[in-house]
């Protein structure tokens, strides 16, 4: 080996590293942000709190839960729906996160003869098992 071809390897390979972090640090992520996202960028208390204002929106105390149980849906919740016209919408949610823990999210919204009486909402991280 020729000498001084260390260092021009470790040169040339210390610009392509330096040029990949260039572009990496000025491109523009073009991915879209869910709704999910959204909510969870506020951390989990608040995530809580927004997403129980948004169902308590779409169906207030004495309203169809429909419209709330549609956007769940879209939002990538998977509800069950109560045995009769009294019970408990059952939302769930689970997603791993970054840091080997697993996000749960719980939407339950209380009925009565069809008509929305109680929401609840809840998100928690778990340690991966």
């Amino acid at each position: 080996m020729q000498p001084g071809t260390i260092k021009r390897a470790a040169l040339v390979a210390g610009v392509i590293l330096a040029g990949v972090a260039g572009v990496a640090a000025v491109w523009p992520d073009h991915r879209p942000v869910t709704p999910l996202e959204i909510y969870l960028r506020q951390g989990t208390r608040h995530a809580t709190e927004a997403l129980k204002r948004e169902v308590d929106q779409l169906s207030p105390r004495g309203a169809d839960p429909g419209p709330a149980i549609q956007r769940l849906n879209t939002l990538g919740f998977s509800c069950a729906a109560p045995a009769g016209a009294t019970g408990e919408w059952n939302c769930t949610m689970r997603r791993p996160m970054e840091n080997r823990q697993m996000l749960s999210m719980e939407v339950l919204l209380r009925v009565d003869r069809g008509n929305v009486t109680e929401t609840s909402a809840r998100i928690w991280e778990q340690g991966a098992r």
